[in-house]
C-alpha cells in the first residue's frame, strides 16, 4: 500500500544525520500524491542521482514546488534549550537566512 502524502495535511522537510541534521522547512500538500512515486519520476530523468552522495535534495523539492504539489509556508523555531537549560532556549523568526535554521 503506498503512503500517500494528503491534501491538506503539513510536512516537514528534513534531512541529514548527527551534526549535519537540517530542517529544510515546513510544506502545505495541495495535491494527494505519493512521495516515493515522485522520487523515482524524478530520478527517471536524473540516473546519475541515484548514486551515493550524488542525490539534489534541493532539487528534488524545487520540482515538488514546480508541479503544484507543494506551498511552502512560513515559519519560526522556538528550541526549547538542552539539558534543561532555559538559557539555551532560542527564538529564530521565520524571516532569517534559510542557512541559519538549523
Amino acid at each position: 500500500m503506498p503512503n500517500i502524502a494528503k491534501a491538506g495535511s503539513l510536512i516537514c522537510v528534513d534531512s541529514g544525520e548527527y551534526s549535519s541534521y537540517a530542517v529544510t522547512g515546513f510544506f502545505v500538500v495541495l495535491r494527494d500524491f505519493d512521495p516515493m512515486l515522485e522520487l523515482d519520476e524524478y530520478l527517471n530523468s536524473r540516473p546519475e542521482q541515484r548514486e551515493g552522495h550524488k542525490f539534489e535534495e534541493g532539487e528534488f523539492l524545487a520540482a515538488l514546488l514546480q508541479t503544484g504539489l507543494l506551498l511552502e509556508i512560513e515559519y519560526s523555531t522556538l528550541y526549547l534549550g538542552d539539558y534543561r537549560r532555559a538559557d539555551a532556549v532560542t527564538f529564530k523568526p521565520w524571516h532569517i537566512d534559510p542557512s541559519e535554521r538549523r
